[in-house]
């Protein structure tokens, strides 16, 4: 849930959406990435934790980080990263389902520096009265998600509620000094393989609703 928090004291990653596409159907997105406060001197490891396994992997080691701030892999690299992108810019291309998120790491070779940062290309978001529900994906069949809530009046108690079939949950919840809280949210039912789960924070002004289907659909 922190992995956004985990960086380097100082070190900051911007994305940017430089295309979409439809490729058989599918929407394809393009980001370009660009890090301040990191070195230039130094290599660095990519990192990813997509959310089809249980833990991070490497994908490539060779990559610098350029004047301006953006990713890529030197020309004489003889680094993983020369195998598809020597002497070029780095992309992170994704095929992104709804509310689905992307988790990356850029890790220097010496460990001392680290950039954690997340893409959501589809943000799966409800609004009521100025306040918001966002769902973020963290398992293929939404077995795992965190639920964000923004908008809110900081300070403000509310109920958290959900329904997934006849089981019900109230929590109550603080909103934080932002106007933010974040849970993480388990919806499966036992004896069922799917379902559908509704999500709903009651406050004062507002109380956005948000539902999905999870499990394993026929």
């Amino acid at each position: 849930m922190n992995w956004d928090q985990s960086s380097t004291p100082g070190v900051k990653v911007e994305t940017q959406l430089i295309k979409r596409s439809e490729v058989r159907g599918r929407t394809v997105m393009d980001y370009r990435i660009t890090v301040s406060g990191a070195p230039h001197d130094r290599q660095y490891t990519l990192m990813a934790w997509p959310i089809t396994v249980s833990q991070p992997i490497v994908l490539m080691e060779g990559l610098i980080i350029a004047a301006d701030g953006t990713v890529g892999c030197p020309a004489d690299s003889i680094k993983s990263c020369s195998q598809h992108l020597k002497g070029k810019e780095l992309h992170l291309t994704y095929i992104p389902s709804s509310g689905e998120i992307y988790r990356h790491a850029l890790i220097s070779e010496d460990h001392q520096a680290r950039a954690f940062f997340s893409i959501i290309p589809v943000p799966f978001v409800v609004t009521d009265k100025g306040c918001s529900l966002e769902v973020v994906r963290l398992s293929p069949q939404f077995e795992l998600v965190i639920v964000r809530g923004k908008g809110f009046q900081p300070g403000e108690q509310l109920m958290f509620h959900t329904q997934s079939y006849q089981e019900m949950h109230d929590v109550p919840v603080t909103v934080d000094s932002h106007g933010q809280f974040q849970a993480h949210l388990t919806p499966t039912v036992k004896g069922r393989v799917a379902g559908t789960i509704a999500v709903t924070a009651t406050a004062k002004s507002c109380s956005p609703t948000i539902s999905f289907d999870w499990g394993q659909r026929p």
